[in-house]
């Protein structure tokens, strides 16, 4: 099964439960009931018009979470048809002998037993195992690449990257390019242009946005010991395991490489990282400053920050990146000049979690190792980050991650690493809020 093809059903998957949390959120029947019972016990025209501004509110709310709904299944129908016709495809290819497939595949039982024997004991099948070498361009390519894993595994590691650590890397837009070629911002994202029957839309128009970025080659490695697993017999439990450990390391590097990875470390280039090149791709005007008495204050919040989003990034519904503690000591301690909390607890109506937001905007928890809490951050450390994910920054890798011996001297064992090639690059930093802390005046 192609890569695509796994990331379009993760997408999919995606797709219907987020609307299956819609169906389940808005309780529409028992509250229209309540409602209908309310006004019957009404006594006073007062009442009876406070219930009739609830059921108003309640019909606007039931329209717009049913074009959620119509929208939602619109998408889905359309993942659907995409992937049908992807795959119709790859079956086509099969019986003309434009593809050459293997004695066994990479979803065969027999290639995925070899597989989980190489990691557990070493033992190397080239008649079933597909090895990846050096190969001009191609994005997958390294010297030495070594074995390639199962479809099954890379499946599991696609769906997996969004049950871990990585807040950041699960928001980021993924791209699938080929390294080493200068691609305009404009061309990540699309704009909107009146036609008539004399003009057209120039194509070569960015959308205003100017530069270009550049993705690049670069292996990381997620190292194994031989250990793993070696009591697990069966094949799907340790798919499941492996996978789990591969998408738990990967995701958390992501995350910490995302905000501060260097190019000098072969990293991806990190949002702290380009704040401080000259030039940046972040405006200066972005970095804003607050010190202990302006976290404190909430008109601070209002003038240093929110008053400075400018329209095309409000539409675009940003979120807050900060530490928990951050936002457990800092923003939910916010009051007003009457001494009232200026924080309102929300909860997911579906498994009843709080709903992390500031000022309505959705708040994404990072470790520390991403960004610093406000009250142990020392001056000009940033603790926070007002962002739009997809229109900011972006993750270039086919995740085709593949294993090779590697032999640990410092302990005197064998172990496998895990590769795979990516690179990371701010896109454009015009969507990008940073938080820094300074000493009060």
């Amino acid at each position: 099964m192609a890569l695509k093809s796994l990331m379009l059903r993760k997408k999919i998957e995606d797709k219907k439960k987020e609307l299956e949390a819609v169906k389940a959120a808005g309780d529409f029947e028992t509250r229209e009931a309540e409602l209908e019972k309310s006004i019957e016990e009404a006594e006073t025209d007062e009442e009876k018009d406070a219930v009739d501004a609830e059921i108003d509110k309640l019909e606007a709310e039931k329209k717009e979470a049913e074009e959620k709904i119509e929208g939602l299944e619109r998408e889905i129908e359309a993942l659907d048809q995409e992937l049908a016709a992807i795959e119709e495809g790859q079956k086509d290819k099969r019986k003309d002998g434009k593809v050459e497939m293997s004695k066994f595949g990479r979803d065969s039982m027999e290639y995925r037993t070899a597989f989980r024997d190489y990691i557990q004991t070493g033992k190397v099948d080239r008649e079933i195992l597909q090895f990846e070498q050096r190969s001009g361009d191609a994005v997958s390519a390294a010297s030495d690449l070594g074995v390639l894993l199962p479809e099954t595994v890379v499946q599991e590691i696609i769906t997996g990257v969004g049950k871990v650590h990585g807040q950041l890397y699960d928001r980021v837009k993924k791209t699938n390019l080929k390294g080493g070629v200068k691609y305009p911002i404009g061309s990540f994202s699309a704009t909107f242009n009146r036609i008539t029957e004399s003009t057209k839309s120039d194509r070569q128009d960015p959308g205003g946005v100017t530069g270009y970025v550049s993705f690049g080659y670069k292996i990381g490695e997620i190292r194994l010991a031989r250990t793993l697993l070696q009591a697990v017999l069966s094949v799907p439990v340790f798919e499941q395991e492996f996978s789990k450990t591969i998408a738990e390391a990967y995701v958390k590097a992501m995350d910490i490489e995302i905000m501060s990875g260097a190019e000098s470390n072969n990293e991806c280039v990190g949002i702290l990282t380009e704040a401080a090149a000259s030039p940046s791709r972040i405006p200066a005007a972005n970095i804003i400053e607050m010190s202990p008495n302006d976290m404190a204050d909430w008109t601070k919040w209002q003038t240093k920050l929110f008053a400075k989003i400018p329209l095309a990034m409000r539409k675009e519904n940003p979120q807050f990146a900060m530490t928990a503690a951050t936002y457990e000591a800092n923003i939910k301690t916010l009051k007003d000049d009457n001494d009232r909390p200026v924080y309102a607890e929300t909860f997911n109506p579906v498994d009843g979690a709080e709903k992390a937001t500031f000022k309505g905007k959705e708040v994404v928890f990072v470790e520390n190792d991403c960004l610093k809490d406000f009250d142990s951050a020392s001056a000009n450390q940033y603790f926070g980050m007002y962002w739009v994910p997809e229109k900011a920054y972006a993750i270039n890798s086919n995740l085709e991650f593949t294993v090779v011996d590697y032999f640990d001297h410092e302990t005197n064992q064998w172990v496998k690493k895990a590769l795979v090639i990516n690179d990371g690059k701010v896109l454009d930093g015009s969507y990008i809020y940073l938080l820094k802390k300074v000493a009060n005046p």
